[in-house]
């Protein structure tokens, strides 16, 4: 009767945990899918600043990097939480793919910012110092790239971990 209850409860525990990690991976999954939305709706925001810019309508500028910061502080926010997940997995794949996705994030956010820096210099004609903010949101911008390609590669290192 001892052994029942020994292998009963061994077979519970494996169970419940196997029912954890797959709710750990239906989170990462589902928090991959948001994360995703969140930095194309900032890039998109980004990418709007910086025509505004061109144009010479820097309110517009100003309320496209306020949202495009927005957007990649919640996928940033997301990322760290999925980045959890993906420690109690202990997964090193999903791990290493979160801490890229964090450093591309926080490229992104940086180079809104700069971009933010210069808009005031533009409207007062300091162009000289508000070109010097933007060839770092350049830079920053450029640096993101950089963690987008380190992505890219570790998906295709590993097909059967990613959703295609």
């Amino acid at each position: 009767m001892r052994k029942e209850i020994i292998i009963f409860s061994l077979v519970i525990l494996i169970v419940s945990m196997s029912g954890c990690l797959d709710t750990q991976m239906t989170q990462i999954n589902q928090l991959s899918e948001i994360i995703n939305e969140h930095i194309k709706s900032g890039n998109n925001y980004f990418n709007q600043a910086a025509t505004s810019c061109n144009k010479y309508q820097y309110e517009a500028a100003l309320a496209q990097c306020n949202n495009a910061t927005a957007q990649f502080e919640l996928a940033k926010t997301s990322t760290q939480e999925a980045l959890i997940y993906s420690k109690n997995l202990q997964d090193q794949v999903y791990i290493i793919y979160m801490q890229i996705t964090l450093g591309e994030v926080d490229a992104k956010i940086n180079a809104t910012e700069q971009l933010k820096m210069a808009i005031p210099l533009f409207q007062t004609n300091q162009t000289n110092s508000a070109n010097k903010y933007v060839d770092k949101a350049n830079q920053f911008m450029t640096t993101s790239l950089e963690f987008q390609k380190q992505k890219e590669e570790l998906v295709k290192q590993n097909p059967t971990k990613f959703k295609s």
